[in-house]
């Protein structure tokens, strides 16, 4: 709760202090207080006691202090590895971080009513954020459509909530647990209870864009500026399947009825995602099927829901950890050589391989993405392969499949880098694309320092 009050009201007094400041003077005090919240939330420092709600609404365990470290952390790094605008006002930084907020609450939530709350706090600001370019069509797009797709999500989850509430007689997931426990018992599940956990998993998979719920995700990140595309497919991710899993462990009962359900809709948003990555022009559109897919690889730690050998939590922690260091890096490195090179294709990383030190941490976030040993996403995908191949091995075979897939589409950016070496001018890069390799290095050689 400290974090989440800290994150709040820097928020409003970041609003309030870029009125006569440019957005740039106030990017690091944005970091500083986000790093902040992360500290007390790694710490469980909890000051505000005298605010806390029920543990009906709210509760968070050590495992969701770590959460709540890992997305702050994640959104100080998308803030810190993007330039800041010239322009007056931090009214980007702001929404940030009161859609921060809103995942904070999606991460400590006890009540479907608090799930619908958080969610509507971490959505709205990113309505405004992927339009906030208002001199590009693209954005505007963007913004429709995602605004769109998240009422049309939330109308569903709501729905979804209103059968769990009508089957159960709560909006508690702890008390729906003893219901579902019950149901399990005697082997009937009522269908209003199997209907509403159908469309709240629904509802929860528009916001992760796991197929068949994928296709505004593409769009959406084309159109949506670079950072504002890195936060939503990091921060949305992390807090989207905190939800799932606390939902899923809430129904722990149930797991047999919904494990291959699981399963084949994270294969299919694999082999999708990753096919379909294969045939894009455009980095940023690739690295947007690319999220889909990884979705898909974190939909495989649900299957272990019920397994006493296998935390649900540490593993998603680990990767989306992982995941959230190279694709917030990723998305950079996109905007960076776009701004460079003025292209918005693949030629646009043409000529970067000459200089040894870009090379380098270009490859290392591309290599984490595609899973190549001592790299982060190695470590994540090789933990959650190993749990959930006991349980679903023909599920971890389609996904190393779609693994050496994607291998093809993230070395384009190589191919690109080395296919001109003539001289250019001298290239130099931001001190935050070090700082995310120097990560991906130690988790990568470290994962168990790493793993909750």
């Amino acid at each position: 709760m400290s974090a989440l009050l800290i994150v709040f009201l820097g928020a409003i007094a970041l609003l309030f202090a870029g009125i006569n400041r440019p957005e740039k003077a106030l990017k690091w005090p944005a970091v500083g207080i986000l790093l902040l919240a992360a500290a007390t939330a790694f710490a469980n420092w909890d000051w505000v006691s005298w605010l806390e709600l029920p543990d009906t609404m709210m509760a968070y365990s050590s495992m969701d202090q770590m959460y709540v470290a890992l997305i702050c952390l994640v959104a100080a790094l998308a803030i810190a590895v993007f330039e800041g605008l010239e322009s007056l006002g931090s009214d980007r930084l702001g929404l940030m971080m009161l859609s921060l907020s809103g995942g904070i609450m999606i991460i400590g939530q006890e009540n479907l009513v608090m799930l619908f709350l958080g969610i509507e706090v971490l959505s709205i600001p990113l309505y405004v954020l992927a339009g906030s370019d208002k001199r590009n069509l693209f954005g505007n797009e963007a913004a429709i459509k995602y605004f769109l797709m998240g009422a049309f999500s939330t109308a569903i989850l709501l729905l979804g909530s209103a059968f769990l509430y009508g089957s159960t007689g709560t909006l508690v997931l702890s008390t729906m647990t003893n219901k579902a426990s019950m149901y399990a018992h005697f082997g009937v599940y009522p269908p209003m209870l199997t209907a509403g956990l159908i469309l709240l998993g629904i509802g929860l998979l528009f916001k992760i864009s796991a197929v068949p719920f994928h296709f505004w995700a593409p769009d959406v990140y084309e159109g949506s500026p670079a950072r504002s595309t890195a936060f939503m497919a990091t921060v949305v991710k992390i807090a989207g399947f905190s939800a799932l899993a606390r939902v899923a462990l809430a129904f722990e009962p149930m797991v047999l009825w919904f494990q291959s359900s699981v399963a084949i809709i994270a294969v299919l948003s694999i082999l999708l995602g990753n096919l379909l990555a294969l045939v894009q022009s455009s980095p940023k559109r690739m690295l947007a099927y690319s999220s889909i897919a990884h979705a898909g690889y974190m939909m495989l730690a649900l299957t272990l829901v019920g397994q006493a050998a296998f935390s649900v939590e540490s593993i998603l922690f680990l990767y989306l950890a992982s995941y959230s260091l190279a694709s917030i890096a990723a998305f950079a490195w996109v905007e960076w050589a776009s701004e460079r090179s003025g292209k918005v294709d693949f030629s646009m990383f043409q000529g970067l391989g000459q200089n040894p030190w870009v090379s380098v941490n270009l490859v290392l976030v591309f290599l984490s993405l595609a899973g190549i040993p001592l790299t982060a996403g190695f470590a994540g995908k090789y933990y959650l392969f190993s749990a959930a191949f006991e349980i679903a091995p023909w599920a971890v075979g389609l996904a190393l499949l779609g693994s050496f897939l994607s291998i093809a589409y993230y070395f384009r950016a190589f191919q690109q880098a080395w296919s001109q070496q003539e001289n250019q001018e001298s290239i130099s890069i931001p001190v935050g694309f070090a700082v995310i390799s120097a990560l991906i290095l130690l988790v990568g050689c470290a994962p168990m320092w790493f793993l909750p």
